[in-house]
């Protein structure tokens, strides 16, 4: 079955060959061409509208067996020139899920056609229209769900943007409490404006995430990639939660080898991984407990960020072959169940109860989001004795590289002196 996407974005191409790849391998044969020549002859098309390349004498033969992936601002202006005419209609950005309705209307259209029946021609033809009737009705509702969660996300994100201001009023208004500089205070009341202020630090990282993830998919922000030390992130980290470990009197252990290969990432956002993986296991460690981290050179030939299909290693292995980096944070606290270790990483997901280590899926949604944007891997393992997180720093790519180095070599030149 032949699938043809009439688009020059290639982010909308790729996640259509991620699409096809998982959920109907070996089912469509996908070509793409561009808005300006003709597309190649298809079963089915996924046209990415743009105004100006489309023509409103677009053939109704068509229109049946098309998707129409619209920008919400140009909705309007897309029914407009559609008319009247059915169409399934997705908006951007796109999530790979709502894609299924579509190809599981065109699969069973397809299959029709290709083999005509001779038998009970007009029960056949009739139960064919009331499913296409049904998958309209279902295609039309996941259109105004789009609508909705588009509303809900950019509401949340207006509310988060402001929830930042008061916060870091407050944890300024601690700072000069604390530096006693509005009056003498005791060390009781030092070390309540201390806890106080490690709160709203954390709060202000929660609200930081929510504002990424809630953003993430309209707008992909671009990570400052750099000549990057990890070992530096995961002290900086520990400091950051060293208040929760001492107040639970937790053991933090830390054994860190030096990468094989230059290593290149963000170190503020890696840092912010450490950090939400390093809370939640303070959080689910009893008192006197230990959390140990480790990271080394593995090898990795890439997988799925969700759930690790093959964990990197480095077990026989030769030095050559070591081209990525891991890090683990294993802890003595509760474990996890088998059946939540994929989707702990979802976003809000929960499976409540006081041994929820989810922490309603938000700190370690955040994970993922900043480790699958570094091209990398995050997963989950526990055998009841205690839970491990580990992810990967891939290799960089050869144009991330030389990018780097031409800022790097740009900072230089500035700093010399005239």
């Amino acid at each position: 079955m032949k699938l043809c996407v009439v688009s020059v974005d290639a982010d909308l191409i790729d996640q259509c060959k991620s699409v096809l790849s998982e959920s109907h391998p070996g089912q469509f044969e996908l070509t793409h061409s561009s808005h300006q020549s003709d597309p190649p002859a298809a079963d089915i098309y996924i046209w990415d509208f743009k105004p100006e390349c489309f023509d409103k004498r677009f053939p109704s033969e068509l229109v049946a067996k098309t998707l129409f992936v619209v920008d919400p601002s140009e909705l309007k202006h897309f029914r407009d020139e559609l008319g009247g005419r059915r169409v399934s209609i997705l908006l951007k950005p796109v999530h790979p899920a709502a894609f299924e309705p579509f190809l599981q209307q065109a699969l069973p259209r397809h299959h029709l056609a290709a083999v005509e029946p001779v038998s009970n021609l007009a029960e056949e033809t009739r139960d064919r229209g009331e499913m296409e009737d049904l998958l309209d009705a279902l295609l039309h509702a996941n259109h105004k769900l789009q609508e909705y969660d588009r509303s809900r996300t950019n509401f949340l994100a207006r509310a988060v943007h402001d929830f930042r201001a008061p916060l870091t009023a407050l944890s300024g208004y601690c700072e000069l409490l604390i530096q006693q500089r509005l009056g003498m205070l005791n060390v009781d009341q030092i070390e309540l404006l201390g806890r106080m202020q490690n709160s709203l630090k954390r709060i202000s990282r929660l609200a930081d995430g929510m504002f990424d993830l809630s953003m993430c998919a309209q707008r992909k922000q671009p990570l400052e990639l750099q000549i990057s030390d990890i070992e530096s992130s995961i002290n900086q980290a520990i400091h950051e939660v060293a208040a929760h470990a001492n107040q639970k009197e937790l053991q933090i252990t830390v054994s860190t080898e030096e990468p094989s290969r230059t290593l290149l990432f963000d170190p503020v956002q890696i840092e912010r991984v450490l950090i939400n993986l390093l809370e939640n296991a303070c959080k689910f460690t009893g008192k006197g407990g230990s959390i140990e981290v480790s990271s080394y050179p593995v090898s990795w030939n890439g997988g799925s960020g969700r759930a690790a299909r093959k964990p990197p290693t480095r077990d026989n292995v030769g030095p050559a072959q070591l081209n990525a980096y891991r890090v683990d944070v294993r802890d003595s606290g509760i474990g996890i169940a088998s059946q939540y270790l994929e989707t702990i990483f979802e976003e809000y997901t929960s499976y409540s109860g006081g041994n929820d280590r989810s922490g309603g899926g938000l700190g370690l949604a955040i994970c993922r989001m900043i480790v699958e944007a570094h091209g990398g891997t995050i997963w989950a393992e526990s055998n009841g004795l205690g839970t491990q997180f580990s992810f990967v720093i891939p290799p960089p790519a050869a144009e991330y590289s030389r990018a780097t180095k031409t800022r790097i070599v740009e900072r230089e030149s500035r700093a010399l002196p005239a």
